[in-house]
């Protein structure tokens, strides 16, 4: 009986040691000491700490305390997940999916997204799902199946993820899946927007300007596609060009215009870059300098 007792004991003395170390790591981070947080995490993660292997893999997968190494993060979130991490799961099945830090595997991210899939946790099974259910759509992993995407998404979008909410929207949009739909795609569109998603803000922009679902409102059209353009959308940024260019729902303003065109040229939208480049030739050095300093203050004002 004393041995298995004093190994009963060794063993608890070691996990309070772990979650100590996971303490100091918090602390650590609290204070801003985020290469002492990682050392703390580093610790714990080689005494086997499913939880700590899961932060030390977040921590160089955005190079938080560390530099930023995906295959670090990737043997990382791999160990977490055989110790019973969920969140690890779904995260290196993300890794397996972009190719990051190890190579692409489509087959084994659909294995990953799928284990996550069943987690209790209802916030890491929406989030599994989603992913799942993009690979469903394009058949990649797995035979592309759209009523099946549909499927995952619906679930996921009623747990509350943001994404599969938006997702699904888009499918019941275009009729992807699932019967065509216009006012149920607007309605949670809207539901996405309502978490900040500004993907779901421009959609949602975009079904009032059309009057897609919901009844046709420039003015509430702007205001959503300004909310997706302060949350770096870049589609969002070229329509408040265009209506502050042609003075459709905004004042009518060739300074702001081009200094949403610029702002939304940087982000990759071809139109702007052509759209800032036909104003420039109209304005003064003044009020090109002006748009500049517009476009400053807007950048700064971003939530991405």
């Amino acid at each position: 009986m004393t041995p298995r007792l004093l190994s009963v004991l060794l063993l608890l003395s070691a996990a309070l040691a772990r979650a100590g170390l996971i303490e100091d790591a918090r602390d650590a981070h609290e204070d801003g000491r985020d290469l002492e947080a990682a050392g703390f995490l580093a610790l714990a993660s080689k005494q086997g700490d499913t939880r700590a292997q899961y932060l030390l893999a977040r921590s160089y997968e955005t190079g938080l305390g560390v530099p930023r190494n995906d295959a670090e993060a990737a043997a990382w979130y791999r160990k977490a997940a055989v110790g019973g991490s969920v969140a690890a799961q779904n995260n290196l099945g993300c890794l397996y999916a972009a190719g990051r830090g190890v190579p692409r595997d489509d087959a084994k991210a659909f294995e990953c997204f799928s284990k996550a899939a069943s987690a209790r946790e209802r916030r890491i099974a929406a989030l599994a799902r989603t992913n799942l259910a993009g690979l469903y759509l394009h058949g990649r992993g797995v035979a592309k199946d759209e009523e099946r995407a549909a499927e995952l998404y619906r679930k996921a979008a009623e747990a509350g993820n943001a994404f599969a909410q938006n997702n699904l929207g888009y499918l019941l949009e275009r009729g992807i899946g699932v019967n065509k739909d216009a006012a149920e795609a607007a309605r949670w569109y809207r539901e996405a927007a309502g978490q900040g998603l500004s993907f779901a803000e421009a959609n949602l922009a975009i079904a009032y300007e059309s009057g897609l679902g919901v009844q046709r409102d420039q003015e509430v059209a702007l205001n959503w596609f300004r909310r997706a353009a302060l949350h770096g959308d870049a589609l969002a940024m070229y329509k408040l060009g265009r209506a502050h260019e042609l003075g459709h729902g905004a004042a009518k303003d060739a300074i702001e215009a081009c200094a949403w065109y610029r702002l939304a040229a940087e982000r990759g939208e071809r139109r702007a870059a052509e759209s800032a480049k036909r104003l420039e030739t109209g304005l003064t050095r003044f009020e090109a300098t002006q748009a500049g300093r517009r476009a400053d203050e807007a950048r700064k004002g971003f939530d991405e």
